[in-house]
């Protein structure tokens, strides 16, 4: 049976067609990075590195770590139908508390509050909602990450022999350091400009929220199992109305989908 490879990331927004054609097909729908937006979320990171507490004064006391920026994967694990599958994957922060356990932190930079003080609990709730499934995975991720050293080294980015075995004792030394043996929290962070500062430099004033997120292992178990039911499933799925990847519109405005 063939062994899926899920990026907890595709689980927020799941088009099933996208999806489909990608894991099966590797037909992948073509992403422009935004330069700009990387070197933000950098400083993101780098920001809330160190004190946990500068995230929100209520949490416990720990570290924040950077988890390296680089993607891990997981051993091969199995769903609610006994079928494999392994996360591969970058999460933003990992929240080394005094008591043992660990917090998965991601950063969203995106609206938490208008600013005219309407209400805006309701859009927050679904934001929250929407990156949940991502939270759980980077947690299943670093609770199993792979150590097997032939599996590291035949998807090792070296390619020369001793390349390769450096690279190797390069990524289980970080595994070390960034794997979690128990999650005690799951949280977002949303920062959005609220500001400028200085008429003459662009310097802008950021705030931030943080939202917890209730962990809920056994749901995003059946999440995964949802979506491995459609990865397996022969038949084609539909086009999605909301994935502007894999729909458009002609003449009246009906989809278009494959028969």
């Amino acid at each position: 049976m063939k062994t899926y490879v899920i990026s907890p990331s595709e689980l927020s927004y799941i088009c099933n067609r996208c999806a489909y054609l990608g894991k099966n097909y590797k037909l992948y729908p073509h992403r422009i990075a935004a330069g700009v937006t990387q070197t933000l979320d950098g400083m993101e990171k780098e920001y809330f590195l160190g004190d946990a507490k500068k995230i929100d004064k209520s949490l416990k006391n720990g570290d924040v770590i950077d988890p390296f920026n680089i993607s891990f994967f997981s051993k091969v694990l199995e769903d609610n139908k006994k079928r494999p599958f392994r996360l591969k994957g970058k999460g933003d922060a990992i929240i080394k508390f005094k008591d043992g356990s660990c917090g998965i932190i991601d950063y969203k930079t995106s609206k938490f509050r208008e600013k005219n003080g309407k209400d805006y609990k309701k859009e927050l709730g679904k934001k929250v909602l929407e990156y949940t499934p991502q939270l759980h995975g980077y947690s299943m991720l670093y609770s199993n990450l792979e150590t097997d050293e032939k599996f590291l080294a035949e998807n090792s980015r070296a390619t020369k022999s001793d390349s390769i075995k450096q690279s190797v004792r390069n990524t289980l030394s970080k595994i070390k350091t960034i794997a979690v043996k128990k999650t005690s929290l799951l949280g977002l962070v949303f920062i959005y400009p609220e500001k400028l500062l200085n008429e003459k430099n662009i310097i802008i004033d950021f705030s931030y929220k943080f939202e917890p997120v209730d962990y809920d292992i056994e749901s995003f178990k059946d999440l995964i199992t949802e979506y491995l039911d459609m990865l397996h499933n022969p038949k084609f799925p539909k086009a999605t109305k909301d994935c502007g990847n894999c729909s458009y519109l002609i003449g009246g405005g009906k989809l278009i989908n494959e028969k």
